[in-house]
């Protein structure tokens, strides 16, 4: 087993995984993974539990990403927990060896999942890796947000009882989680902008994206707003977050002004990016939209996924030269 800190992913399975507790640890809590092949997110799993630890969940959510790996697959597993990565890189042969029993004495906590661990790592060629938290590492903030996601849904459960996220919906009324997207998009200050769409799925597989050149970062939203609505099935449900008002607004509170006057504002000046608009409110025709604007309050420093998709986007720009 190899561990460093470097974060780069190369041409093969890549795991990202996170456990939390909330509101409160011990309390309700929620793991999930990311496995990413070749660069490309292509599987998000997230479970919960109705009272646990963090390290607990942190170390389910490593169980749970390796169960589904083949025997003697080559593997690497970012997790931001050093309990986790110490834990299986250079405690746990030591624990083994002296019974389950740490210094002063005292039992190793967790055992049943680090056994579970141990048992799976064993089948696996795993590259233990860590990365930092909340330092804009894109994967790890998708598994990070997942997770306390899963623990908030896990309030619910009882103290034994375990949650696996399937992508349904959990309540009559829901949007089913394959029809949840969120749309972001950023400029250079070059002439080029860039956007988004990142599908909130259990199959983490949807990223749609694009550059615009001399495109404002509105249109470049609205383009890629399009580009979502025409590859949806009719009359299909669907909710599109997003933290840009002027898209928001305009789909659920403008669009119907504009046409009435011709498209022209209240001020009688024309709409802006009239034909992405006029192509906008011929999909809502057919598709059941429940748009949703993302604000940040104050004091709120934790991701959603409009803002991961946000990071995508500058990424792709950085990508392209811009």
């Amino acid at each position: 087993m190899r561990s460093n800190n470097r974060t780069e992913t190369k041409s093969r399975v890549v795991l990202y995984t996170d456990g939390s507790c909330a509101p409160t640890n011990p309390g309700p809590g929620g793991w999930a993974f990311l496995a990413v092949v070749n660069g490309q997110p292509s599987e998000l799993v997230k479970g919960g539990e109705g009272r646990s630890t963090n390290n607990r969940m942190e170390l389910t959510a490593a169980i749970e990403a390796l169960k589904t790996r083949n025997a003697g697959e080559s593997v690497e597993l970012y997790t931001d927990s050093e309990y986790l990565r110490l834990g299986i890189t250079q405690w746990l042969d030591a624990w083994i060896r002296n019974g389950w029993i740490r210094g002063k004495g005292k039992p190793v906590l967790n055992k049943d999942l680090w056994l579970e661990l141990h048992t799976q790592n064993s089948r696996l060629q795993v590259d233990w890796r860590w990365v930092k938290a909340h330092a804009g590492h894109t994967f790890n903030e998708i598994v990070d947000h997942a997770a306390r996601e899963a623990a908030i849904s896990a309030a619910s459960l009882d103290d034994s009882e375990t949650k696996i996220a399937d992508g349904r919906p959990s309540t009559a009324g829901d949007v089913p989680a394959s029809a949840k997207y969120s749309i972001a998009a950023v400029d250079s200050g070059t002439n080029r902008s860039a956007w988004v769409v990142i599908s909130e799925v259990s199959n983490f597989e949807t990223v749609l994206e694009g550059i615009e050149v001399g495109a404002s970062v509105h249109r470049a939203l609205l383009t890629g707003t399009v580009r979502l609505l025409r590859s949806l099935q009719e009359n299909g449900g669907v909710r599109l977050s997003t933290e840009s008002e002027y898209l928001y607004k305009g789909a659920t509170q403008w669009l119907d002004g504009w046409r009435r006057r011709g498209w022209r504002k209240s001020d009688d000046k024309p709409v802006a990016n009239k034909d992405l608009w006029i192509e906008i409110h011929g999909q809502l025709k057919r598709l059941d939209v429940e748009w949703q604007l993302d604000r940040r309050t104050n004091g709120d420093s934790s991701d959603s996924f409009v803002r991961i998709a946000a990071r995508i986007a500058r990424d792709v720009l950085a990508r392209s030269g811009s």
